[in-house]
């Protein structure tokens, strides 16, 4: 799929700034001369293929995210229920303890307001629709368990959504303090956000239902 989307020479652009980035350095400082020497590319070359440097690292952020994710989705078809598919999830951020600094960080990115900030934004916006992001999991997660009972309105799909994307957050941050020893072993912390996303869901479907039972007297 990489190879029919994208020139090789991108690819390599990708590549090297996704390698600084695991490698500790600090995005908003990279140069070109550093990405195109780890791409093993010319200055000149890649300015045939991005505009600029925020081009290059907001597009290697974006291709990373969504790889990862669409990833995710192909491992989700083969669970059936809301624990079970939020439970891989969390074990795939154990195995991919790399990629998952990587996504903290890129939440830190979006929310630096610097120019590398805006063009990943932008290219979030303006995604085509089968593209998938970490929200866009959640939500699929999310849609087969809230529409038993009817659609819930915008505002409690919304926030539901973010309130699932918080714990995802909580458990990625929970992965570096391993190492200080904060005495919850990963197996327990899984429980308890799996089940904690369960209540809360389980919370919406009740309120849902009340409400339609409230609209159509005596319905089922």
């Amino acid at each position: 799929m990489e190879s029919r989307e994208f020139a090789p020479k991108v690819l390599a652009t990708y590549r090297a700034v996704i390698d600084l980035f695991r490698e500790g350095a600090d995005l908003n400082n990279l140069t070109v001369s550093e990405i195109t020497a780890k791409a093993g590319i010319g200055k000149g070359t890649a300015y045939e293929y991005f505009s600029n440097k925020e081009e290059m690292i907001a597009g290697a952020l974006f291709h990373e995210l969504k790889r990862e994710c669409q990833d995710m989705c192909r491992q989700l078809k083969e669970e059936e229920g809301l624990y079970a598919r939020m439970d891989r999830v969390l074990i795939s951020m154990e195995k991919k303890i790399v990629e998952i600094n990587c996504f903290v960080r890129a939440i830190h990115v979006l929310m630096d307001n610097s120019a590398v900030s805006g063009k990943l934004r932008e290219m979030m916006e303006t995604k085509k629709e089968e593209d998938m992001l970490v929200m866009d999991i959640v939500r699929m997660i999310l849609a087969g368990e809230t529409e038993t009972e009817g659609r819930m309105n915008h505002e409690e799909s919304a926030y539901l959504s973010m309130a699932v994307f918080s714990k995802l957050v909580c458990f990625a941050l929970y992965q570096f303090d391993q190492e200080n020893k904060i005495g919850v072993d990963s197996a327990s912390m899984r429980k308890m956000i799996c089940s904690d996303v369960c209540r809360d869901v389980a919370y919406y479907r009740h309120k849902r239902k009340e409400t339609v039972q409230g609209i159509s007297p005596g319905s089922e």
